[in-house]
């Protein structure tokens, strides 16, 4: 498959109002997206983290949650071949996605990779954080509050009035199964590397699914290799 068909660009026009939202994760065999110690560099091969990045570049803005930038302290920018002659993207990456960071107690900080100047950047979070240390390093929108979290669906009308189509969220797995439980997941990129790991976080943690009744079926896309993983593209059955 084609970069633009693994993140359904075909389908963003099925979607009003709100970005078409492409879920990816990388997990083991057992289901784990990192270790029990919280280490996750890495689970999956460099095919697979390469091809990664000809994702975010098919999409306009990459979000992850403050328990992942609090983690991984990711960059989120899309690198090429400038950047590391290792690192071929498929895609040409003419202009950068913007970088989400879904931070209700606006936790990042100010010295966080993320606010550099490779790409734009936007931090969320609720309207009583105190962000006064963010001001001047990133583009800073204030949310509700949601149960847990901030309200991903205002996010999405955020996104959605700043042009944004496609949206590619690469976790955490609390911010991922908020997006799940509220319907608004509407495809699924899986990288599974040949490994177990026992212990360590699963792909999503909370949400309102309690019951093998309220179980989120879905369809299968497309199955293929990716490296020495596998690459599974699934479309929620809402």
């Amino acid at each position: 498959m084609h970069i633009r068909e693994l993140v359904g660009t075909d389908e963003w026009h099925t979607v009003d109002g709100r970005p078409y939202v492409v879920y990816k994760y990388a997990a083991t065999l057992d289901g784990r997206i990192a270790a029990a110690d919280s280490t996750s560099q890495w689970i999956t091969s460099a095919e697979s983290r390469t091809e990664v990045h000809a994702l975010r570049a098919a999409c306009q803005a990459t979000v992850v949650g403050s328990g992942t930038q609090q983690a991984d302290n990711p960059h989120l920018a899309v690198r090429s071949v400038k950047d590391d002659p290792n690192l071929k993207v498929a895609v040409p990456v003419d202009e950068q996605p913007w970088r989400v960071i879904v931070d209700t107690n606006a936790r990042t900080p100010a010295d966080a990779r993320v606010l550099d100047d490779a790409a734009p950047t936007m931090i969320a979070v609720a309207h009583d954080a105190d962000a006064s240390h963010l001001d001047d390093v990133a583009t800073l929108v204030r949310l509700p509050r949601a149960k847990v979290g901030l309200d991903v669906a205002a996010l999405l009308r955020e996104l959605h009035q700043r042009g944004v189509r496609g949206m590619f969220l690469e976790g955490g797995p609390t911010l991922a199964a908020s997006f799940v439980s509220a319907g608004l997941v509407d495809r699924i990129v899986a990288y599974i590397a040949p490994a177990l790991l026992g212990r360590g976080k699963s792909g999503l943690e909370g949400g309102t699914i309690e019951t093998i009744g309220d179980i989120l079926r879905c369809e299968l896309v497309d199955v293929a290799r990716s490296g020495p993983d596998v690459r599974l593209i699934a479309r929620p059955q809402h």
